[in-house]
């Protein structure tokens, strides 16, 4: 029995280090573990901390740029309301205009209709006319021969009498002359090629009319709206031509002028097909 008894507690103090050893490399293990844990979980945090940095800054760049797009969209719907209302107002022109141009346009065709009735009238004229005419033409030549003649006459009788008083002028002694025939004496005789002054060109520089370009046509109402206002000086009524170079188009009458822009009614023979956008408009003098 003591013998058994030494053995059991010699079996219970192995198993008791045994376990002792177990727990101390579990705890080694564990604390090994856990230090690496806390390794990985500083890294990581290390790592969150530089993707929150990176993140911040993102989000600043996105706020700045938001900003901006806001402004530039204030700015985009500030231009957008300023063309609706310019827009607004020219559609408005452009209906009173049509109006006063089919009013307008009952009026060309009453005038249309005495016109017709007057170049009737005028091809009937154009005979009686023509007679005169030839005649006219007759006379004007019979009359520039006479006043050639007489011209003529008229030279002739100046020169002699330059002569007379140069040679009365020269027969006198010079101390007794009077002071006009003194200054006859020192004349040179006419046709002597001495009497003859040339004088120096003037040349005359013609101001630039005021000039601006076509910004819309209506082939239906027959007008334009061109870039000249109140500030170039364009007023209603006023008369402007057309040009596409130096070509001459025909002419328009401004009827609505605004600020810096106007309309104008096309005056016959020239149509709207022939007139195109930015063709030049010459304020007439």
């Amino acid at each position: 029995m003591p013998n058994q008894a030494g053995k059991t507690l010699t079996i219970f103090v192995i198993l008791t280090i045994v376990l002792l050893l177990s727990s101390t490399c579990i705890g080694f293990y564990l604390y090994h573990l856990e230090e690496r844990l806390h390794k990985d979980v500083e890294t990581q945090l290390d790592s969150s901390h530089n993707f929150a940095n990176k993140l911040q800054l993102q989000i600043k760049d996105l706020q700045n740029q938001l900003a901006l797009a806001q402004d530039k969209n204030k700015e985009a719907d500030q231009k957008i309301n300023n063309l609706l209302d310019e827009q607004d107002l020219n559609e408005g022109l452009r209906a009173a205009l049509k109006k006063e141009n089919a009013q307008l346009k009952d009026q060309m065709q009453t005038l249309d209709a005495a016109r017709v009735k007057m170049k009737s009238d005028l091809d009937d004229s154009l005979g009686k006319l023509t007679q005169y005419q030839e005649l006219l033409k007759a006379s004007e030549g019979r009359a520039k021969e006479l006043e050639a003649h007489l011209a003529d006459l008229a030279e002739s009788n100046k020169n002699n009498e330059a002569k007379i008083k140069a040679l009365e002028a020269s027969m006198q002694p010079y101390d007794k002359r009077t002071p006009e025939e003194q200054v006859a004496g020192e004349q040179v005789a006419p046709g002597s090629g001495h009497d003859k002054v040339e004088l120096d060109k003037i040349v005359v520089n013609p101001q630039d009319d005021t000039k601006g370009h076509i910004l819309s046509i209506d082939t239906d109402a027959e007008f334009v709206i061109f870039n000249l206002g109140l500030k170039q000086g364009v007023k209603p009524d006023d008369m402007l031509s057309i040009y596409r170079g130096d070509e001459y188009l025909g002419d328009i009458k401004a009827t609505r002028v605004q600020d810096e822009m106007s309309a104008a009614d096309i005056i016959p023979p020239l149509s709207p097909n022939e007139i195109r956008k930015n063709d030049t408009v010459v304020l007439k003098p």
